[in-house]
């Protein structure tokens, strides 16, 4: 009887342990493995393209965004304007609704940098701040913006 209440009491004990070595660990993670903090979505701002998929525009090359406080984005991309609602969800990614383009028909070039622009904008990218900067970035490619005027 004594060597079974001493057996349940170790396994009792080793148990204790294991649960707060976890603890230990859980508690030792680095602050950057927690959740980060959320930052605030970019209303009432303007932006200017810079940089595309991490290159810089091509010559004769545009595209601004501007996120108004109701939350609705507009600019032009490279041949027409647009708008769409633009709210922002959990993780610092945001989500896009129907995009009402103008129909102006330009060089193939500006079409496929255009398409290129709002693809990304559209597909339910992620955004930060970046010292000044407002980087997107999705599954579709990066956006890099300077703040406009």
């Amino acid at each position: 009887m004594f060597y079974r209440g001493a057996l349940f009491l170790a396994l009792g004990l080793s148990g204790l342990a294991v649960s707060s070595s976890a603890f230990a660990q859980q508690a030792a993670r680095p602050a950057a493995a927690q959740q980060k903090e959320e930052k605030t979505f970019p209303k009432d701002s303007n932006w200017t393209l810079r940089a595309i998929n991490g290159k810089t525009l091509p010559a004769g090359m545009e595209a601004t965004l501007t996120i108004d406080g109701q939350f609705r984005g507009s600019g032009f991309s490279g041949c027409n304007t647009w708008s769409a609602t633009m709210w922002p969800v959990r993780n610092q990614r945001f989500a896009v609704g129907p995009v009402a383009l103008t129909k102006k028909q330009c060089d193939a070039a500006k079409m496929a940098f255009e398409r290129t622009y709002l693809v990304t904008l559209h597909n339910r990218s992620g955004w930060d701040l970046v010292n000044g900067m407002l980087e997107v970035k999705g599954a579709s490619g990066s956006l890099s913006f300077a703040r406009g005027f």
